[in-house]
């Protein structure tokens, strides 16, 4: 059955999938290629002793003029027992896992997905910090722990500091009993009557880095049976792997109605077609292994419209339908473990 439309397409229909279909033009399909010594692993399944299923968007990615695409590998994880090790991590470029997920835990990638790069792509890198009182004991301690340790210390300063910081705290204390037992609004009163206040001494206090989140939109207008089938595939491959499944309890013979099995990871890695194959991308950031977080499909445009019937090719088994000429995908990832400076230097 030819692959039209149930109703007519719209010109703005016409003209996406035109520019789709202009925007990769014919060459090798790196999807397809084996990896030089440079290059970030991409093979054919022939090449590994595994099999990984390759799927990709549109059929000829990273065959273009353009030539900028998205590696989205999907794991197979083997959990391991945690262990404290030193030793960067195999395949990791270098960089260790510190993570109770990671540490110990074999994985091989089992699906391969190939998307255009969108327009833009972007990374945000969170340092949290946090402003905290510090008071006259606190702040006078540490000053003369210091002293202590440095050899500097004496008699006479070391009571100079508490009896400064005594005074400091009798001070505070005094307020805030009198703001509580006074009548309402008394010690304002006193200290617009003084013209002055006490304030509370802040510092602003590192209290950690945030991780990293990555988020994708990605556009769908299959212009072939076969892409719209590959569309199913790759929407069906993202949704089961962010999703858990039940499994066994901890205590043996339990049921599995209460237990869940942690979703797999994901490894995403930028490429452009060098013309030699292609290449991870340097000059973008590396990401390190990601959960899915979350994701949102919307099925057609202004109206709905959707190609002629056909039967789907999911694993799960085959089932007609009739393929949405258009359909949204946003995908929002999560870093596992957190970035450091070690990390940047790495290409992170």
């Amino acid at each position: 059955m030819p692959f039209v439309p149930l109703r007519n397409i719209q010109g703005s229909i016409t003209d996406a999938a035109s520019r789709a279909a202009q925007s990769f033009t014919s060459s090798t399909n790196p999807l397809s290629s084996s990896p030089t010594s440079s290059q970030s692993g991409v093979k054919t399944p022939a090449s590994r002793k595994q099999a990984i299923k390759l799927l990709s968007y549109p059929e000829d990615i990273g065959a273009s003029g353009q030539g900028h695409y998205i590696i989205f590998k999907i794991h197979d994880l083997k959990p391991g027992k945690v262990e404290k090790t030193n030793a960067p991590t195999a395949g990791s470029g270098g960089r260790r896992n510190r993570s109770i997920a990671l540490k110990g835990t074999t994985k091989r990638t089992k699906t391969q997905i190939g998307l255009y790069m969108p327009p833009t792509i972007s990374v945000a890198y969170k340092a949290n910090y946090e402003d905290v009182e510090i008071g006259g004991l606190a702040e006078s301690g540490s000053g003369l722990v210091g002293d202590v340790l440095s050899g500097t210390a004496t008699f006479g300063s070391a009571r100079d500091q508490i009896g400064s910081a005594f005074g400091d705290e009798a001070q505070k204390k005094g307020i805030a009993l009198a703001d509580t037992i006074g009548p309402q609004g008394g010690v304002a009163a006193a200290q617009i009557r003084a013209g002055k206040i006490r304030a509370e001494k802040m510092e602003l206090l590192f209290k950690g880095v945030g991780r990293r989140a990555f988020e994708y939109t990605f556009v769908f207008i299959p212009k072939s049976q076969q892409e719209s089938q590959d569309v199913d595939k790759i929407i069906y491959e993202f949704k089961k792997a962010m999703l858990p499944t039940y499994t066994s309890g901890f205590v043996v013979g339990s049921g599995n109605d209460r237990t869940f099995e942690i979703p797999t990871t994901f490894d995403i890695e930028y490429f452009f077609d060098s013309g030699q194959g292609g290449r991870r991308n340097n000059y973008l950031n590396k990401i390190s292994t990601c959960y899915l977080t979350d994701m949102s499909i919307a099925y057609g445009g202004d109206r709905y419209k959707a190609y002629s019937p056909s039967q789907t090719q999911r694993p799960a088994g085959n089932a007609e339908g009739a393929p949405p000429q258009r359909t949204s995908v946003t995908l929002s990832f999560s870093e596992i473990e957190i970035i450091t400076q070690e990390d940047i230097d790495l290409g992170f």
